[in-house]
């Protein structure tokens, strides 16, 4: 219904849902801010190798080079990630052989270094891009969903890769090369559905929470998984009830964990039916 509404769906990336910071000291983009005083911040390895997998040109604008010499990529060296799930201690060797988030976050001047020219802190802090909502129509098509057929699926396909691209600030040669590639041209079926899936959670770069959202609900990729020193062994599917709301809500706490299952990282949302979904696969989001 949502994509047959009167009003239509975004067109382009001229209709993205975004904050626009000011960037002027006071409204400046949150990991601006953050970067500003501290430097514990390092790509994820499963990001990285992703984007490493299919030779993708945002590499250099999600991410800073390296300190020291790393080359994991001959396409792009020294850019690389970090594992995830590290202690601080485990952490702290890998800060000069690991990249920094893109400097298009960053605020210029911080506490530990100069990095950019201070636009990250009017960077936009985007709600809904088109990008995204090319790739939903992409996997309603697929799947033969809300009036579309698979025979659409690859055009929304490259108009969501497309626009990510745009809007990150690739050069329209690097986006023509990237999907030309065999990796990336659009297989359709079931390993369609997983590319949409991948690249989707590629273009979320930056919106953390909807990127787990849609790896819980679809399992790709289906590298996450926990660190070699994360407190449990599968990957959250959800927050656990704050202490507040145990003092304040505890009545209506209680109900809901009654419906929902015991209020642990472990239990999943009431939408997270990620083992019946076309893309799962065994052993998502477990520590192997």
């Amino acid at each position: 219904a949502a994509l047959a509404a009167p009003g239509g769906v975004f067109a382009s990336n001229a209709d993205a849902a975004m904050i626009a910071w000011p960037g002027d000291g006071v409204f400046n983009n949150p990991w601006s801010n953050n970067f500003a005083t501290r430097d514990d911040h390092r790509m994820s390895q499963t990001l990285m190798g992703v984007l490493f997998a299919n030779n993708d040109p945002r590499i250099p604008i999600y991410a800073q080079p390296t300190v020291n010499d790393t080359t994991v990529s001959a396409l792009f060296p020294n850019y690389a990630g970090m594992p995830n799930g590290l202690t601080q201690a485990t952490a702290s060797v890998y800060f000069n052989d690991t990249s920094r988030p893109g400097v298009i976050f960053y605020p210029g001047a911080t506490t530990y270094g100069t990095f950019g020219n201070g636009s990250g802190k009017s960077t936009p802090s985007y709600y809904m891009t088109y990008a995204d909502v090319a790739f939903i129509e992409a996997e309603a098509a697929n799947r033969s969903m809300g009036g579309l057929t698979p025979g659409q699926a690859a055009g929304f396909y490259t108009a969501g890769i497309t626009s990510s691209m745009q809007q990150w600030g690739v050069a329209p040669g690097d986006v023509i090369t990237y999907l030309a590639q065999p990796s990336v041209a659009y297989q359709g079926g079931l390993a369609g559905l997983t590319q949409i899936d991948l690249q989707r959670w590629v273009a979320l770069y930056g919106d953390g929470g909807q990127a787990w959202a849609l790896w819980r609900r679809t399992c790709v990729p289906n590298t996450v998984r926990p660190g070699p020193y994360a407190i449990i062994n599968t990957v959250p599917r959800r927050f656990e009830y704050s202490i507040t709301e145990y003092s304040v809500n505890a009545n209506q706490v209680a109900a809901a964990v009654a419906r929902q299952g015991p209020d642990v990282f472990q239990t999943s949302m009431w939408w997270d039916k990620a083992t019946a979904a076309p893309t799962y696969t065994s052993g998502c989001g477990v520590r192997q």
